[in-house]
């Protein structure tokens, strides 16, 4: 798989799992079902489902590529010091915000190489919108099904 269709499917992914999020967000609910991590940081029942769907998709995309996720299993150093490649993800980013129901929340993914990140998605879906690049693609911003690439001015 190339590397623009590998990003064609991610996003697809990211955007997935933030229509499962403002389901949930959108039922107004969840509230009660707030936990706490051992670092006193809430987790809903949005992060849950969205860390669900995001691996259990990433997975069937490549098996081989481990998966480092914030609310996933905890992995320990040794072995994750042994990836040259992984994903890494935050199914949501911005659980506090989530909770006061502000709408600036993101699904983050992304893939790294060597220490070193080679392509990331960042899907806000309450504002519907996507930031990805990849090192190959470069980097691009998709909105009301509109992409447009993202240039910056070099010093």
């Amino acid at each position: 798989m190339n590397d623009s269709s590998l990003l064609n499917n991610v996003i697809l992914i990211a955007q997935d799992a933030g229509s499962k999020i403002l389901e949930i967000y959108n039922l107004n609910t969840f509230s009660d079902s707030i936990e706490f991590k051992d670092d006193n940081s809430p987790l809903t029942i949005a992060d849950k489902a969205s860390n669900e769907i995001i691996v259990d998709k990433l997975e069937k995309l490549n098996p081989s590529i481990p998966i480092l996720s914030e609310e996933g299993k905890n992995i320990p150093y040794s072995t994750r010091k042994e990836w040259d490649k992984f994903w890494l993800i935050d199914p949501l980013d911005g659980t506090k915000e989530f909770i006061k129901r502000n709408g600036e929340f993101t699904v983050n993914i992304a893939l790294i190489d060597n220490g070193e990140p080679i392509m990331g998605i960042v899907y806000a879906p309450v504002l519907d919108t996507t930031w990805y690049g990849s090192k190959e693609t470069g980097s691009f911003i998709l909105k009301d099904k509109q992409t447009e690439k993202i240039k910056i001015n070099k010093p």
